[in-house]
């Protein structure tokens, strides 16, 4: 007799299994034809299966973007891996402002160059839908505020970085990410030579250090 249990695993396995290929396919083709030509039965065809069995596993176009900016998101928090940031900052090394800024260009520019849609559906793709979606990229840019507002407390507690005060060190966190974004926008238009990045990460840091944060100071 078969075991009840080893069934409903290895059917929640390929449901799993069916909707991480949807996702995947959604991914590519929101990335190509946006989301409102996206076709469903083209992403059913990318994923292997009819329009009939896609239905079986998700609700709809609008539940495949959901599915697929959780997964943007996911990655976006796994390449940039905020704590470690964090840590980097809090450690014992001599660290400055400038380290840490190239630690996140780096890491941001290596993952839009191994998944280059990945920022679109996340700037403009997601944002353009409504509101629920709106609601939730806000709270994707608290998190990295959070982030960097962290990084710049226990830089503030070396005495490097920041503005003197938290209420202009949480401006300052929410402007970095915004410096940096220019750059990996030439990912979208096919101008980002190495040399070209590396000058928006450096003239970052060079902006901090010598002239927000060095106006802050005197």
């Amino acid at each position: 007799m078969a075991d009840a249990g080893s069934g409903r695993s290895s059917s929640a396995g390929l449901a799993e299994r069916r909707r991480a290929d949807l996702t995947d396919a959604a991914f590519d083709v929101f990335v190509e034809d946006g989301y409102e030509r996206a076709a469903v039965t083209e992403i059913a065809r990318r994923a292997g299966m009819g329009q009939g069995t896609l239905y079986r596993y998700v609700g709809g176009k609008r539940e495949l973007l959901e599915l697929v900016f959780d997964r943007c998101v996911d990655e976006l928090i796994a390449a940039v891996a905020p704590d470690e940031l964090v840590d980097i900052v809090a450690g014992d090394d001599d660290v400055v402002p400038q380290q840490v800024i190239d630690q996140l260009g780096e890491r941001l520019f290596r993952l839009v160059d191994q998944k280059p849609g990945l920022l679109k559906i996340i700037t403009v793709q997601a944002g353009a839908v409504d509101e629920e979606l709106r609601y939730r990229i806000q709270s994707l840019v608290h998190t990295f505020d959070s982030m960097i507002g962290r990084a710049l407390d226990e830089a503030a507690k070396k005495g490097v970085g920041g503005l003197g005060t938290k209420e202009k060190d949480r401006l300052l966190a929410r402007l970095l990410p915004a410096l940096v974004l220019p750059g990996m926008t030439t990912a979208l238009t096919g101008e980002g030579d190495a040399d070209r990045r590396n000058s928006y990460v450096e003239a970052t840091g060079q902006l901090l250090r010598h002239g927000i944060a060095a106006k802050a100071r005197n």
